[in-house]
């Protein structure tokens, strides 16, 4: 008698399945809400996290995130973040480790912070690029600077 009710819901599951899915749309215009990517070194430690309040897939190869916070790691066992960038509005380029924005930058590091417009992180050779308006604060001790 089990066996009769188990093939019955089976055979009732797999009549409902179309029109579920003749229900479902699916579209790369929607938005990926609360959105996170993380890369890690081959050794398995996290090497740079991106995350947005919202994010949109422009291609394979391109995500155009709201609200950006990257995290940058040491990529080493103490999973400490060493640089912080922050920016309304991100374009995320994974395969080729790149990010980039027209608008407001906020890079902040233990020795520096710095803001601009303008700008690109190139995370294979650790640089960020600011083209305009930019500020640096150096947080470290200049030592004999004067002399």
């Amino acid at each position: 008698m089990i066996r009769r009710a188990t093939i019955f819901a089976v055979l009732l599951l797999l009549a409902a399945a179309p029109a579920a899915r003749a229900q479902t749309h699916f579209s790369t215009n929607a938005p990926i809400v609360n959105f996170r990517l993380p890369t890690f070194t081959p050794d398995g430690h996290r090497e740079w996290l991106v995350r947005g309040s919202e994010a949109r897939f422009a291609n394979q190869d391109q995500v155009d995130i709201n609200e950006l916070t990257l995290s940058i790691f040491r990529g080493d066992d103490s999973d400490k973040v060493e640089t912080m960038i922050l920016a309304p509005n991100a374009r995320v380029m994974p395969s080729e480790s790149v990010v980039t924005g027209e608008n407001t930058i906020r890079v902040i590091n233990d020795e520096f912070e710095v803001t601009g417009v303008n700008w690109s992180y190139e995370h294979k050779q650790k640089r960020v690029t600011v083209a305009q308006k930019v500020h640096v604060t150096f947080r470290a001790e200049l030592k004999d600077y004067l002399k």
